[in-house]
Order: structure tokens, then C-alpha cells, then sequence
């Protein structure tokens, strides 16, 4: 693995996953994002920090391609988007609290 980081090289191109046909989440089904090369990979497509490949219990994956760390959990969890309130909506919530 070379020490080049941030310049995706085309490496994981090869390693592209589809989404999951039974509707489960992408790293619930073990891929990962590398958000320098813009693709969701197999984790059999990183390594670790010593450049060893990685494993099921491999915490920090890198890509194989680009060098960087990539991304096993989702940024946000699902179903905590916060509902849009109309400013009326929370002026009678205020209203009752005081």
C-alpha cells in the first residue's frame, strides 16, 4: 500500500458493491464508504494501519486505493431526522410550557 494519500487511483473500482437487495443498511451488511473515491467497497478491499488486510474485528480500515481512512458507520442514525415544525407549531408549544 503506498504511502499516497487523497488521490484515488481507480484500485477500488474493482472492489464496488451493490446495495443490498434484502433492505438492510450498507455497513449493516459489512461495506464501507471511502469518501475520497466516492464508492461503497467490501471491507475485503482495505487494510489497517500496519497495512495488514483487513479482518472482521479491524476496526480502522483504510482504502486500498487512496490510502484514507474509510467510513464503517453511518453518519447519522436512522429515523432521527427532526420533524419540521411550523413557527405557529412551536409558538403554541412554548405557550403551554409557560
Amino acid at each position: 500500500m503506498g504511502e499516497d494519500k487523497g488521490i484515488c487511483r481507480g484500485l477500488c473500482k474493482d472492489h464496488k458493491v451493490r446495495k443490498p437487495r434484502d433492505g438492510t443498511s450498507r455497513y449493516v451488511s459489512g461495506q464501507v464508504r471511502c469518501q475520497i473515491c466516492g464508492v461503497f467497497i467490501a471491507r475485503e478491499a482495505c487494510h489497517d494501519k500496519e497495512d495488514r488486510p483487513a479482518r472482521d474485528e479491524t476496526v480502522d480500515l483504510y482504502c486500498n486505493c487512496c490510502n484514507c481512512m474509510v467510513r464503517s458507520r453511518p453518519r447519522n442514525k436512522p429515523g432521527t431526522k427532526h420533524s419540521k415544525k411550523s413557527q405557529q407549531e412551536e409558538y403554541n408549544e412554548l405557550r403551554k410550557k409557560y
